[in-house]
């Protein structure tokens, strides 16, 4: 499972973004595939699936642009809390 991450995405929560990703029972997920997760830290522009085809789907956390490390402190704090 492979994600990108683009304001352009389907937004989430943290919250509910780590639920989509862990899953409902965090002991089961030992059972899953890896995730990947894509982030674009780039001054200019985004990350899109037609530059990256191994993107299975795009996601957000915000709708506006934010830096790679906000970005990824969102991201795990959600994960964290869940």
């Amino acid at each position: 499972r492979c994600y990108g991450f683009s304001c352009e995405g389907t937004l989430y929560s943290p919250i509910a973004l780590a639920k989509t990703i862990v899953g409902p029972d965090p002991e089961a997920s030992a059972t899953q595939p890896p995730t990947c997760l894509v982030v674009g830290a780039m001054s200019t522009g985004h990350i899109t699936i037609e530059d990256h085809p191994y993107i299975e789907k795009m996601l957000s956390i915000s709708k506006y642009p934010l830096s790679g490390g906000t970005a990824l402190s969102r991201v795990m704090g959600g994960i964290e809390h869940h």
